[in-house]
């Protein structure tokens, strides 16, 4: 999902926290989506049900009548501005509801549970208190192992942070390789998040005759061949081709403008002379700026964040498309004009700091050497490989749906069915592995393959947050985004250096 669009929707819930909300308490509580409303603690002394149009029941006493899918209980309905709409004996159809909310925590029941505000650890919490921005935040982590271990290859639906963000991402699973029919792909929570799993299905492609297979940014698959590293890579530090000629993780990163987080930067590159049609190839992934930037906002939110974003309208297109996500914005790629400047003729850059997104942008035709210019928010973005092909239309892909789902070493045959059913959601919680098992047509040598992973994931707000909890700032941020971005350069700056090592420090770990 498009940077842009994330942004233009967390700047969305800043407006409506500043619109529909009057009172804010730091409490602890839960969360649970409607599909998961058999899991609620009827131990809970009041229930909270957020339906989808910004109203509020809260209910006292309550009971679920799963005959006819509704929650009664009495209580009273509140508006938009919290205002009593209705008081008394109330009934609430379980489909209006985007969640709902106790404030007891289940024991067993943890697994479907939304937790907004927690107790972590002690040794993540240490790392977190040293820098609340730098905590491990992840969508569904997916790994592929060869004979040296696990590695990790996606991650799945990186911008879609609530319920209404839900989406369907495509990852090229570049490193991994059908060594037989059957192909095991390990879907990790390795985060403070609850993650919401519609699908993961694997698309498997024919490769061409020396080449591979690539994918662009709308999902169109690519015949990639001749792939050819650039001969010339620079930018404001000099050379970088060395960081940038071979997909080895070895990546070209520069650090942040100390005065705007969104100043923008731009590296050079020219290859060899081609002709027909050309796609250029680019290995990248972010940095922690976006990280960083995200966390703050929700920190400037405060206790309403994550009901604001769960209760967020699917159809909804907002008008702030233009604030933050166009400020930092993504990696554009561009090429000579006929007057000597530069026209751009793609963009690229998906969101999240942890697995390389591979993709292509298809290049208009050049004669003699080709040159291309990407132009990128500074300190943004990790260039791992770049390098150009000759691209042809590639082999119809072929959907595999997992045929065996595991859990602790054992098949679970409810999430497979869930899984396949492409409509009932797996709901996973920290320290959660999957292992999902593919059948691969054969030769499976012969085949590039595609990880596409449907679903969400919530948050969980971190206590270090709620002292940030700031309207004035947070009016700001959604207002005049680009300020924002100048202010917070100092604080990013101060701590641009050890980001890595907290975020990397702070990883949910199973024991």
């Amino acid at each position: 999902m498009p940077y842009a669009r994330l942004t233009a929707l967390i700047a969305l819930a800043l407006a409506l926290a500043l619109l529909g909300s009057c009172n804010f308490q730091q409490v602890n509580r839960t969360l649970v989506p409607a599909s998961a409303v058999a899991t609620l603690d009827h131990k809970s002394p009041f229930l909270k049900a957020h339906l989808r149009d910004g109203t509020m029941y809260v209910l006292g006493q309550w009971n679920v009548d799963s005959t006819s899918n509704r929650i009664q209980g009495t209580g009273a309905l509140l508006g938009v501005n919290r205002d009593t709409l209705q008081q008394g004996l109330l009934s609430i159809g379980v489909a209006s509801v985007a969640l709902f909310e106790t404030n007891v925590v289940r024991g067993s029941g943890a697994k479907t549970a939304l937790t907004v505000m927690t107790g972590i650890t002690a040794a993540v919490a240490g790392f977190c208190l040293t820098n609340p921005k730098a905590c491990f935040g992840s969508c569904p982590t997916f790994y592929i192992a060869d004979s040296t271990g696990q590695h990790l290859q996606a991650e799945g639906f990186s911008a879609s942070i609530a319920p209404a963000l839900e989406a369907t991402d495509l990852d090229a699973l570049w490193h991994a390789q059908g060594t037989s029919r059957t192909f095991d792909v390990q879907m990790k929570n390795e985060a403070f998040e609850t993650h919401v799993v519609r699908h993961v299905d694997v698309l498997a492609v024919p490769r061409p005759k020396n080449g591979r297979v690539v994918v662009d940014d709308g999902g169109t698959f690519h015949a990639a061949t001749a792939i050819t590293a650039p001969v010339m890579c620079r930018g404001a530090e000099g050379d970088c081709l060395p960081a940038v000629r071979n997909f080895d993780g070895e990546y070209r990163l520069s650090t942040t403008d100390s005065t705007d987080l969104a100043a923008r930067e731009v590296v050079e590159l020219s290859f060899p002379t081609r002709s027909g049609q050309q796609g250029l190839i680019l290995a990248t992934r972010q940095s922690l700026l976006s990280t960083f930037v995200l966390y703050q906002g929700l920190a400037y939110l405060g206790t309403e964040a994550a009901p604001l974003l769960a209760r967020l309208d699917a159809g909804i297109e907002s008008p702030m498309v233009a604030g933050i996500g166009k400020v930092l914005g993504r990696i554009e790629v561009q090429v000579p004009d006929a007057e000597g400047g530069w026209i751009t003729v793609g963009m690229v850059g998906e969101t999240g700091p942890l697995a390389t997104d591979t993709k292509v942008v298809p290049l208009p035709v050049q004669h003699g050497t080709t040159r291309v210019r990407l132009r990128m928010t500074q300190g943004l973005w990790r260039l791992d490989w770049i390098a150009l092909a000759n691209l042809a239309p590639a082999a119809a892909a072929v959907r595999l749906e997992p045929t065996v789902v595991m859990r602790d070493g054992r098949k679970n045959m409810v999430a497979l069915a869930t899984f396949r059913s492409r409509s009932a959601a797996v709901t996973s919680m920290p320290g959660d592995e999957y292992t999902l098992r593919y059948q691969l047509p054969a030769p499976p040598k012969s085949l590039e393959l595609f990880l596409e992973a449907r679903g969400y994931y919530l948050e969980w707000m971190r206590q270090e947050w709620l002292a940030e909890e700031d309207h004035g700032k947070a009016t700001r941020f959604l207002l005049d985004p680009a300020a924002m971005m100048r202010a917070l350069a100092p604080a990013y700056k101060s701590q641009e250096a050890e980001m890595d090592a907290i975020f990397w420090g702070s990883a949910y770990v199973r024991h």
